[in-house]
């Protein structure tokens, strides 16, 4: 029970240039309207997403704003005609980015779009999950449908993305090749990937046309557009890549070569293009997720913050200072 109708939260009370415009204050919970229910937020995870719209300062935001988008915590109030979940239910959700709010004690969300998390699975792993994980997921599962035994690309597997591609792929019986820099090859090696390439004292592509000469047949791109055409020269035919970075320049294409199938992945599109089925499958993919990974022994790092430690915790985000995930432990 709430004794209180006041909350702790990071507020963005205007555009802003810098994380550093973040401020803890004292605002109101929210309210929980039809459809939607109450959530007690234990841990929220930090995503480059988060920066990125703080500093773009997107016209559909309105101010003062919570930011965040990653949480999991215990639903404490259902709203009217809210029948899908319980109160004390665990549930994770990857939020509406018109609305945020996952960096407070509290925030709203409509039943739709949560995943619930069992009692066995690790608290901070499913706040951990949503963006980084769903998008590795419906870049991977979603739109190359992936097949047992094939080999995949799959770039900066130190990242949050990066990391759970690679527990997929391999729960998936890929063959996994990751980039990643020097100091990272160990941890990307301990999430699975086969073989790990140095991307910046070797020549990646150069290492994978000698490995495969036929090519690869998928690809993750989470680093540059400006890599797309060089993932195609190394893409065996049919092959597939799923972008996070954006979209091939058309004119740069041979066509007929290489029969290729390319995949935009845009998590948050989800709400700004009001797609409710889109929405819903936000929270189904996160219970396929889930499935996938609660008999695993190997997951992404955790790098734990205090609530008071938010701002410290972008920087250390914006430098990547951490591989794997940031979560900030809620109070």
């Amino acid at each position: 029970m709430i004794m209180c109708n006041m909350m702790k939260a990071y507020v963005i009370s205007k555009p802003a240039d810098t994380i550093n415009e973040l401020q803890i204050v004292d605002v109101p919970i929210p309210v929980p309207a039809k459809n939607e229910v109450l959530i007690k937020i234990r841990h929220a995870s930090l995503n480059p997403v988060d920066y990125k719209l703080i500093m773009h300062k997107p016209a559909f935001w309105q101010y003062p704003y919570i930011p965040g988008l990653d949480c999991c915590g215990e639903i404490i109030e259902m709203g009217t005609d809210s029948s899908k979940f319980s109160v004390g239910d665990m549930v994770a959700v990857h939020a509406d980015l018109t609305h945020g709010g996952t960096l407070a004690e509290y925030v709203v969300q409509p039943e739709h779009v949560l995943f619930k998390v069992p009692d066995s699975f690790d608290l901070r792993l499913a706040a951990a999950l949503p963006c980084a994980g769903l998008t590795a997921y419906l870049a991977l599962v979603r739109k190359m449908n992936i097949q047992f035994g094939r080999t995949i690309l799959i770039q900066a597997g130190s990242g949050g993305v990066g990391g759970f591609a690679i527990l997929i792929a391999k729960a998936f019986g890929l063959e996994v090749i990751s980039s990643c820099s020097n100091k990272n090859i160990d941890y990307v090696k301990k999430l699975g990937a086969d073989i790990v390439i140095d991307y910046k004292n070797q020549d990646l592509y150069a290492q994978i046309n000698q490995l495969y000469p036929a090519g690869v047949n998928y690809i993750l791109e989470t680093t540059t557009k400006d890599n797309l055409q060089k993932d195609i020269d190394i893409l065996a035919f049919n092959g597939q890549i799923s972008s996070i970075v954006g979209i091939l320049d058309s004119s740069r294409i041979t066509e007929f070569k290489t029969g290729f199938g390319f995949h935009e992945v845009a998590l948050g599109g989800a709400y700004l293009s009001k797609h409710y089925q889109s929405q819903q499958d936000l929270a189904r993919m996160g219970s396929e997720l889930i499935d996938l990974l609660k008999s695993s022994s190997i997951f992404p790092d955790i790098h734990k913050y205090s609530f008071d430690e938010v701002s410290l915790a972008f920087n250390n985000l914006v430098d990547s200072v951490n591989c794997g995930k940031i979560v900030i432990d809620i109070p």
